[in-house]
């Protein structure tokens, strides 16, 4: 599938694409179609689709070349492994636009990890926008239970506090 396929099938308008304005240059927009092209043989969603051609337009915009195909050389023999395949390539895109933030989060994520969460709760690393934290999730089937929690959760608080 190509960039123009991709963009028929979501209903892509020109207004969607407005951030392609501030590419300048013909080898630019091209190098934007050939990464579009590329990313719509991944098949994103429309949201994650436009999310990534703008994440493109500032690569570009920024100097990128050829670079912003790494990551995404696997050959997709399955559609099973297509958002995989997306996911990975969309992450490494954010790590070239974002390096220092990438590796803060890198960072704040070994430290995350390695507290003492309560037994049995499920924590995971997430950045929503200009935040990045934890999302935790717990299960609680009596006031013991609960009490063992916060506990824990305690303990959790004094070593983020050292």
């Amino acid at each position: 599938m190509d960039f123009k396929t991709w963009a028929v099938d979501k209903k892509l308008k020109d207004s969607d694409l407005l951030f392609k304005k501030a590419l300048k240059t013909p080898s630019q927009e091209d190098l934007f179609l050939k990464a579009a092209d590329h990313m719509a043989t991944l098949k994103p969603s429309f949201t994650e689709g436009l999310q990534t051609l703008e994440l493109l337009t500032d690569l570009i915009l920024m100097g990128h070349d050829e670079a912003l195909f790494g990551g995404a050389g696997v050959p997709v023999t399955s559609d099973n492994f297509q958002p995989l395949i997306f996911e990975s390539w969309k992450e490494s895109l954010r790590r070239l636009r974002y390096p220092e933030t990438s590796l803060r989060d890198d960072d704040l994520k070994i430290k995350l990890e390695k507290l003492p969460w309560p037994y049995g709760s499920k924590v995971k690393f997430e950045r929503r926008g200009d935040r990045a934290g934890v999302e935790l999730k717990l299960f609680v089937s009596s006031s013991t239970d609960l009490t063992k929690i916060l506990a824990s959760l305690e303990r959790v608080q004094e070593e983020i506090s050292k």
